[in-house]
């Protein structure tokens, strides 16, 4: 029994051992995504505009703060990016975006231990570790932990604020208060929609305040201190607000749901305006993108946080000793997830918020999808033996183990069965041009000459790659806009307007295929050579 108990214990620390040695081997393995670049000019911006208060030399070559564009993103991340980069004297482009990567997984690793304490709180031993490996054997969420600084970097911060905001609530100190308030702060900070979690603390001690007036009496100097903080943080961690904290934080938050982009989006087999998506479009891309085995136990969990609300709800009395809508902290904890991830639907959809590329920007609330199908698969081990429920969630896990493996590092393609056989024909799949660098790579490799003329046929900024290509390679590339001057044509698929089939169909009979990349029969990205 006592070997039992020490290697349940010891499992965790070998799973996380792992996973961050495989993410330190790995890192360098994807492309540079499509918002990247443009990140990165973002953090140097503030950092300048941080500068500049301090009365010290500016880095020239990037806007003015009350000029940019983006200026109302978050900067948790890029601003001590562009800090680190000139600290550190790195210069090399490529060394630049490699160093982004490592500290995107690292911040996203650092997540998975404070989600693994999360469930920890609720769930037995073996159920945490479970959903520790459906966090880490998420296809797609682990793709982007590598490239993806906007929504894995509010999605990782998320996941802290939670596990501190929690911890507050089940027992309020002023410590408690500080580092509730502090990490709240860093999710606003990156994403405006962090204010979530603090909207979640101020909920619930509400209802706990009119349930106990002691609890209300004894914690209300707490909860004050806590907001007081929170404005305070918030406002100190994001440059954008020192200029008009008010005015600059509620134009953040209408721009969430009328943000002016009007590309366009191939959705079940037409391109439609992001500005005009239909209400289902997140919901779909969930349903198609998430393992079907997590979606199974989600569902039956949110059953069982329903059916167990709606009890409580019903038999509230003011002649019961226990006279609530849930009972103890577990109870809570399922109500907070359950209730992020469907508010968060709603919301989307109620503000008909401007979405693109599937639901990365719906990312933060993936953790409240794997914690309620912890909820389901604990009822399941209830009715069964628990080694019996780990024995039937091992194949699952080691086929999804496989998957990911074999089709690295293409990870960001996952589509499950319900996605059906003509993936192409309805769903975008290489949105961000991820896939672009081991194009360039290939060609880099394959080509002797000294100038390689190359003409993009797909809406993918290839030259955003090319920066991850040794200097002596990327200097041989010359990307052209006329295709008859070119040596390669390459496609990542990924088109605004057009039938992608019918494009590359006219593709196919005018020029040769080199190469093509492909997952599950599906083409990634191609290259053709222009005879």
């Amino acid at each position: 029994m006592e070997k039992k108990i020490n290697f349940q214990k010891l499992l965790p620390f070998f799973i996380f051992a792992v996973f961050f040695i495989i993410g330190i081997n790995i890192y360098d393995d994807y492309g540079i995504s499509w918002d990247e670049y443009n990140e990165r000019i973002g953090g140097f911006v503030s950092l300048n505009f941080v500068r500049e208060i301090l009365s010290l030399e500016t880095y020239s070559g990037f806007p003015k703060l009350e000029e940019y564009i983006y200026s109302n993103y978050g900067v948790m991340f890029n601003l001590p990016m562009a800090y680190i980069e000139k600290t550190f004297l790195i210069d090399d482009i490529k060394q630049i975006f490699l160093i982004r990567h490592l500290f995107n997984f690292i911040i996203f690793f650092i997540s998975s231990i404070f989600f693994f304490m999360l469930l920890k709180k609720r769930f037995s031993e073996l159920l945490s570790i479970i959903g520790l490996l459906f966090f880490y054997l998420s296809p797609r969420i682990f793709s982007d932990s590598f490239y993806n600084n906007k929504d894995i970097i509010f999605f990782s911060f998320f996941i802290i604020s939670l596990f501190f905001s929690i911890n507050f609530l089940n027992n309020p100190t002023y410590k408690g208060a500080l580092l509730s308030s502090i990490t709240c702060s860093l999710a606003i900070a990156t994403r405006v929609l962090g204010i979530i979690v603090p909207f979640v603390v101020v909920i619930f001690f509400i209802l706990r305040s009119m349930e106990n007036k002691n609890y209300f009496n004894k914690n209300i100097f707490k909860i004050i201190i806590y907001i007081v903080l929170l404005k305070i943080f918030t406002i100190l961690f994001w440059p954008h607000l020192w200029i008009d904290p008010i005015t600059n934080f509620f134009n953040t938050f209408e721009s969430m749901s009328s943000y002016p982009w009007t590309g366009g989006i191939f959705y079940l087999g037409n391109y439609i305006s992001a500005l005009n998506l239909p209400w289902h479009y997140s919901i779909v891309w969930i349903l198609v993108s998430t393992p079907i085995l997590y979606l199974f136990l989600f569902f039956l969990g949110s059953y069982l946080v329903i059916v167990r609300f709606i009890k409580r709800f019903i038999n509230l009395s003011e002649k019961k000793s226990f006279n609530d809508i849930y009972r103890g902290n577990k109870e809570r904890m399922d109500i907070i997830f359950f209730s992020i991830f469907f508010f968060s639907i709603i919301l989307v959809i109620e503000l008909n918020s401007t979405l693109y590329n599937g639901w990365r920007q719906l990312y933060y609330i993936y953790p409240s999808l794997i914690f309620v199908s912890i909820r389901g698969l604990e009822f399941i081990s209830r009715k069964i033996k628990v080694k019996y429920t780990f024995i039937f969630i091992i194949p699952f896990l080691i086929f999804t183990s496989l998957w990911m493996i074999k089709h690295h590092p293409f990870q960001f393609s996952y589509f499950n069965k319900l996605a059906g056989n003509n993936i192409r024909d309805n769903f975008e799949i290489d949105y961000w041009g991820v896939s672009n660098l081991k194009v360039l790579n290939f060609i880099a490799k394959n080509n002797s000459s000294k100038k390689i003329n190359v003409f993009v046929l797909s809406e993918s900024p290839y030259h955003w790659s090319l920066l991850m290509l040794d200097k002596k390679d990327r200097k041989r590339f010359n990307f052209v806009k006329n295709i008859n001057e070119s040596n390669f044509i390459v496609t990542n698929h990924f088109y605004q307007k057009g039938n992608p089939i019918k494009i590359e169909q006219k593709l196919n009979e005018k020029f040769k295929l080199l190469k093509v990349f492909n997952v599950n029969k599906i083409p990634i990205n191609s290259i053709y050579i222009n005879n």
